[in-house]
């Protein structure tokens, strides 16, 4: 797989990240939580139900090969998306975004350094930097004027 493929997909990922984020927020405002996490999930659900049967199925057997605690992404995913709809109700896209990519990008470097569930990849000065960089950076998008 070319790396300009992975960097397409991660912006794609991102762009649809924003535009589900300002959705859920949407959705929060008139339904609520739970009413808008349970949308997104039954349409994402369905959706890949569906693309599993036109592709012939999948390899769900060989979920029994990870761990438990790997099967806790969808519960996570819950969090995540309940979270957005929360934030970026009440802080608009740009501070919900920043406020959750900045924990995720602090939780993620401590994770690499630490290597929690893959390879170690340690925290130098200069990640140590950007991770200060990215904590001023959301205390800037997210703090009150």
């Amino acid at each position: 797989m070319s790396m300009l493929f992975v960097v397409l997909v991660g912006l794609a990922g991102g762009l649809a990240g924003a535009l589900q984020s300002q959705f859920l927020g949407i959705m929060q405002d008139k339904a609520g939580t739970l009413a808008s996490t349970f949308v997104t999930y039954a349409g994402g659900g369905l959706a890949v139900g569906l693309l599993m049967l036109a592709m012939g199925g999948a390899s769900l057997s060989d979920l029994r090969e990870v761990p438990w605690w790997v099967l806790t992404a969808g519960l996570m995913g819950l969090v995540v998306v309940a979270s957005l709809g929360i934030t970026v109700s009440r802080l608009g896209l740009g501070s919900g975004l920043t406020l959750f990519t900045g924990a995720t990008l602090i939780l993620a470097a401590v994770i690499d350094h630490l290597g929690l569930f893959a390879e170690a990849n340690v925290l130098g000065v200069r990640r140590l930097a950007g991770v200060a960089f990215v904590i001023f950076g959301t205390w800037l998008v997210v703090g009150s004027d």
